[in-house]
Formats: structure tokens, sequence, C-alpha cells
């Protein structure tokens, strides 16, 4: 269930969490880049209650926030 975006900050990404990890099946969580390789990321799994895919939280590179490309931009947009 979505509550609230929590955002950690850790080495070179940020983390925006949109679902607590507790929400998915143990081992399924994958993490796939989203646009170039290696500025935004989006990690996704199997939800235990209906088995279906969905977002867990998103990884956007530190380095994307000094000048945030138009992908950056749409993809915060979406989450906040």
């Amino acid at each position: 269930m979505i509550r609230k975006v929590t955002v950690h900050s850790r080495g070179k990404y940020v983390r925006f969490r949109v679902r607590e990890p507790t929400a998915f099946k143990t081992g399924t969580l994958r993490t796939h880049d989203v646009g170039r390789k290696g500025h935004s990321k989006r990690i996704a799994g199997r939800l235990k209650t209906s088995g279906k895919w969905a977002t867990q939280a998103f990884l956007v590179a530190k380095r994307d926030f000094a000048q945030p490309t138009p992908a950056v931009k749409r993809l915060l947009v979406k989450i906040v």
C-alpha cells in the first residue's frame, strides 16, 4: 500500500521509496535502468498480496539533480 514517499540519500543515488520492502515476496526485487544507463533505476518486485509486479522504489543519480534531464524531471513529477 502506498502511504507516502520516503527519500533516502546514500552512495551515488537518491532513493524514492513508494512501497515498503516488506510488501514484496522474498527474493523477487529486481533493478531496471530507466532511461540512460546508470542514471535512473526502478526497483520492482512481486507483491505478497496479489503476486503482481509493482514498483518498490526509484533510484535517481545524485549527479542528475544538478542538471536534471527531461526524463528525470518527468520521473520526479510522477513520484512526488
